[in-house]
């Protein structure tokens, strides 16, 4: 524990204060307080302690009498009190004692320095503060003092002291040496002087200490922080491996009716292998190989006669529709001096065709202009727009399409707007002039 500075003043409102008898404070308040239960005592101040320490000088008597046994508290010069109880004794060891002893009023209100300069006061005499206080140190510093007894002169109590600081005993050896026989006032000097400047230096480290303390704390927080953050991510990290596993778990749930039908069909398909209905089924497959090899070249076969049947057909086809147009031209009506009873005479209505091929219509409109009418051609909406179908359809008596040449849809489509405009439609088998012609004849 830091130690306080033997030079240390008090504050001014304890040093204002009126000093009582050492008889009254011990006896009539409790111990260390004024009528009022505060604390009364105040420590040496920088020219008290120097004052003291100049009666230390080798030239000079000795502070204090020469004694055949060991000093008490109360014996040691009031300058050795301060830094006696705060370098040999920690603050929580006095308010232990003061608590335990009942000693000052309202101890547990006190501060750390107050409780230390109650006690520091109450050691000038000998009461139950400075009894408590010097069965304490003698307790705590048995050790230092058993050894410090061994020392018969202040040379070899020098020593003594020298071996303890070395090896970090400051507190035992201070008491031993302060209350030793023969400490002279040369050694107390330097003893005191060395533990004085120990003070200093060790309020210097507790500021260094406390602004470590004070980066170290920042740095834990930070550390705390990103600590945090890591451990959200990981338990996040685990959940989302949570969820995955659970995904997993039912889809190899899912798929395990299908492995066990694997395995089954496995077996099924090894004892198969391995018996005489695979035999059976070989030859079996072989045969129905040939026998498909076969079907198919013969299917060539029929394909390509089918091929040239067809190409037969259809330009038997084009000959007959050929002809069937030469015929048609040939008709009496094409002279153009039609009797007025002609079946082919359209008193000047008009035809409608639908669809149809382009290089026929020309010719079918010659027809029914000779026959005293007109037509009108939609291609059904190979180019011409659908939309204007309607237009054409309302100019026109009759309508007449080839299924063969417009889509089934475009036929319905005809039907439908036909029979909501009363229009009579023709439906022609194909798209030669030689149906065109005959289905004229209808009209």
């Amino acid at each position: 524990m830091p130690t306080s500075a033997p030079g240390a003043a008090a504050p001014s409102s304890w040093k204002s204060r009126p000093r009582r008898s050492t008889a009254r404070s011990a006896l009539c308040c409790p111990r260390g307080t004024d009528m009022l239960g505060k604390p009364v005592f105040s420590l040496p101040g920088p020219v008290e302690a120097a004052t003291s320490l100049s009666s230390f000088s080798p030239d000079r008597p000795p502070l204090r009498p020469v004694r055949h046994e060991r000093p008490k508290i109360w014996d040691l010069p009031k300058s050795c009190h301060c830094v006696t109880l705060g370098t040999c004794l920690t603050l929580a060891e006095l308010r232990k004692t003061a608590k335990r002893l009942g000693l000052f009023h309202g101890i547990e209100q006190m501060t750390d320095y107050e409780l230390h300069g109650a006690f520091v006061h109450a050691m000038s005499t000998r009461n139950r503060a400075s009894n408590a206080v010097q069965k304490l140190l003698d307790a705590n510093h048995a050790g230092a003092v058993r050894k410090a007894s061994r020392c018969h002169s202040e040379e070899e109590l020098s020593a003594f002291w020298d071996r303890e600081v070395a090896e970090g005993q400051i507190a035992g050896a201070f008491w031993a040496v302060m209350s030793h026989v023969h400490l002279g006032g040369a050694l107390e000097v330097r003893v005191f002087g060395e533990v004085h400047m120990m003070s200093h230096l060790c309020g210097a480290s507790h500021r260094g200490d406390a602004r470590a303390r004070s980066l170290a704390e920042q740095q834990c927080a930070a550390l705390v922080r990103r600590l945090e953050q890591a451990s959200a991510g990981h338990l996040e990290a685990l959940a989302s491996r949570d969820r995955e596993i659970e995904r997993l778990t039912r889809l190899v749930s899912g798929i395990e009716p299908f492995v066990r039908e694997a395995a089954t069909l496995r077996a099924r398909v090894a004892e198969l292998e391995g018996g005489e209905q695979t035999a059976r089924l070989a030859d079996k497959a072989d045969d129905l190989a040939r026998r498909l090899d076969l079907a198919l070249r013969r299917n060539d076969r029929l394909a390509a006669e089918v091929d040239a049947l067809t190409g037969r057909l259809a330009a038997a086809e084009a000959r007959a529709e050929d002809l069937s147009d030469r015929l048609a031209e040939a008709s009496p009506c094409t002279v153009g001096a039609c009797a007025e009873d002609c079946p082919f005479n359209l008193e000047g209505r008009c035809i409608a065709y639908i669809g149809g091929r382009p290089r026929t219509v020309s010719r079918m409109r010659d027809l029914v202009e000779r026959c005293r009418g007109s037509l009108i051609h939609h291609d059904g909406g190979a180019e011409q727009s659908a939309e204007t179908l309607d237009g054409v359809l309302v100019r026109a008596d009759v309508v007449m399409f080839p299924v063969d040449c417009v889509s089934h849809t475009a036929v319905e489509k005809l039907k439908t707007i036909c029979g909501r405009m009363n229009k009579t439609y023709l439906p022609l088998s194909s798209a030669s002039y030689s149906s065109f012609a005959s289905e004229l004849a209808r009209v």
